[in-house]
């Protein structure tokens, strides 16, 4: 099998024609390529801001829950001892409601007492008497 000059010409073109398509190919592949990269670039880049933007505000919001956990705290302490001081107080209160009111059922019984009236008669005769001098 001997190739003419001519046959050499045709697979030399051929193979030219071949380079260009596959060097096209190339070049379009690597525009791609490029093209992609840059898209990941930029998507990373913007992925990365808004993570550090969210790691800022999530910091930021573990601080106010801290501080309101502790406020909460102060909050809970501050209405146990309210609490105690109503207690106490409302001991107390009890206490004088008793006492007031044995006060007055030992009123009630002296006033029910006949030595009682008899003393209330000779005041009200002594006063009248006092008043006619």
């Amino acid at each position: 099998m001997t190739l003419t000059n001519q046959d050499y010409d045709t697979l030399i073109t051929e193979l030219i024609n071949e380079i260009n398509a596959v060097r096209n190919k190339y070049d379009a592949f690597s525009q791609f390529t490029e093209t992609k990269v840059a898209d990941f670039v930029h998507t990373n880049r913007h992925l990365k801001n808004l993570h550090a933007a969210q790691t800022q505000e999530l910091t930021q919001r573990t601080q106010e829950l801290t501080q309101r956990t502790q406020d909460l705290a102060i909050t809970n302490a501050q209405r146990a001892q309210l609490h105690a001081e109503l207690v106490t107080l409302t001991a107390r209160v009890d206490g004088l409601i008793m006492q007031r009111d044995k006060a007055r059922s030992r009123v009630k019984f002296l006033e029910a007492t006949r030595a009682y009236r008899i003393e209330q008669k000779l005041r009200s005769i002594a006063s009248r008497l006092l008043l006619r001098k």
